[in-house]
């Protein structure tokens, strides 16, 4: 009944996305798109137990799933093969948006002030609107997958004692392991990264302290199902509108872990660590155009703007959307410092993501790590 509704006929166009992804995707017609799993495991898998919670729940915003093929083996464990999900018309991911919109942003910005002033402003009013949107749209999904459930794969709970001595000892780890690439790979980042690196090495123990105190300080958050990899690249820009797709998670981890429940802040924090890279982009893809001095000032004025706008506009979208969100923090910043826990989990998972597959962006996870310690020892 669902394909008769799709109305697809026997003659519709299929079509491959190009688009980079860890399964392969095809489009039948303008309404159908089937996501073809490329590592098949046995088990349940987060990409269909989410599709089909949010689906059933009428949360708008994602791909609406339609159906599934899965294998079962003799001892009864189900392996899929592939979902099928109704077809977003889209202008791109956001990500290629946000490029798109801060490059126009950029040339706006170099032309006359008489003459730019008025596009400078819409195109960074643009960004900062979707960032507004994209925070109220997750907001309202979080609010979904927190609600009372007897679907024990989604019913929520609040953190305990126990909860945030896993989270010290795991960021901990992390962040001691990114702490040990940055020094092995110290000598081919630039003067100003390097001091960063040396800075990192005085503070190191009292650093790691501090996470410990964080994560002592986020106990009583609510813990609940996420999407798990969120970044720009993971929202499509329908309309102007943001909806979130694929829902497996980080595909290095088992799907068991994939389908744990986690601080709705670990969302939230993929998704600032994004904007980070996104105005990192900007000042780093120059090649082919402007290079002078001033192209590079305007570069560099349009990356901040869009940074400080951007963030600002998502957490405080978030926030009202979450206001009813039934944490129960033990602490008085406990709100504050699961964001900035979670960050900092973030922050140290791409510097190792980088030191393995890009040496040349270490300083772009370098960065921003400092900017979080900066801004957590300011509070």
């Amino acid at each position: 009944e669902q394909l008769a509704a799709l109305n697809l006929g026997e003659d519709a166009e299929v079509r491959y996305l190009s688009a980079e992804q860890s399964n392969s995707s095809v489009v039948v017609g303008a309404s159908l798109v089937l996501k073809l799993i490329r590592r098949v495991n046995g088990g349940i898998h987060p990409e269909l137990e989410m599709s089909a919670y949010l689906t059933a729940a009428r949360y708008p915003n994602i791909s609406p799933l339609l159906g599934w093929l899965s294998r079962v083996d003799s001892a009864g464990e189900p392996h899929l093969l592939m979902i099928a999900q109704g077809y977003l018309s889209n202008q791109g991911d956001a990500w290629d948006w946000t490029q798109n919109t801060l490059q126009r942003a950029i040339r706006d910005e170099m032309e006359p002030r008489h003459q730019a002033l008025e596009a400078h402003a819409d195109a960074l009013h643009e960004l900062q609107a979707f960032a507004a949107l994209l925070g109220q749209r997750l907001g309202e999904m979080h609010q979904v997958l927190a609600a009372p459930t007897r679907d024990p794969a989604f019913k929520p709970r609040v953190s305990s004692a126990r909860d945030g001595q896993a989270w010290g000892k795991q960021v901990s780890a992390q962040l001691t392991h990114a702490f040990d690439l940055l020094e092995l790979h110290r000598a081919g980042l630039d003067v100003e990264s390097q001091a960063l690196v040396d800075d990192f090495g005085k503070q190191r123990d009292g650093l790691l302290k501090q996470v410990t105190e964080l994560a002592d300080q986020a106990v009583g958050g609510l813990l609940i199902r996420v999407h798990g990899d969120l970044h720009l690249g993971q929202v499509l820009v329908v309309q102007g509108d943001a909806y979130l797709i694929d829902f497996e998670g980080e595909p290095a981890r088992p799907l068991q872990e994939r389908r744990g429940k986690h601080s709705p802040y670990k969302d939230v924090s993929g998704v600032l660590r994004s904007f980070d890279y996104a105005a990192a982009m900007v000042l780093r893809s120059a090649s082919g155009v402007d290079v002078s001095a001033l192209a590079s000032q305007a570069r560099q004025r349009v990356a901040r703007q869009y940074l400080h706008q951007a963030r600002h506009a998502f957490v405080e979208a978030y926030g009202l959307a979450t206001a009813s969100l039934p944490h129960a923090w033990e602490h008085a910043d406990g709100e504050r410092a699961a964001l900035a826990l979670f960050s900092l989990e973030k922050a140290a998972y791409e510097i190792a993501y980088e030191a393995e597959n890009r040496p040349s962006w270490l300083a772009v996870p370098l960065h921003g790590l400092h900017g979080l310690v900066s801004t957590w020892g300011e509070q």
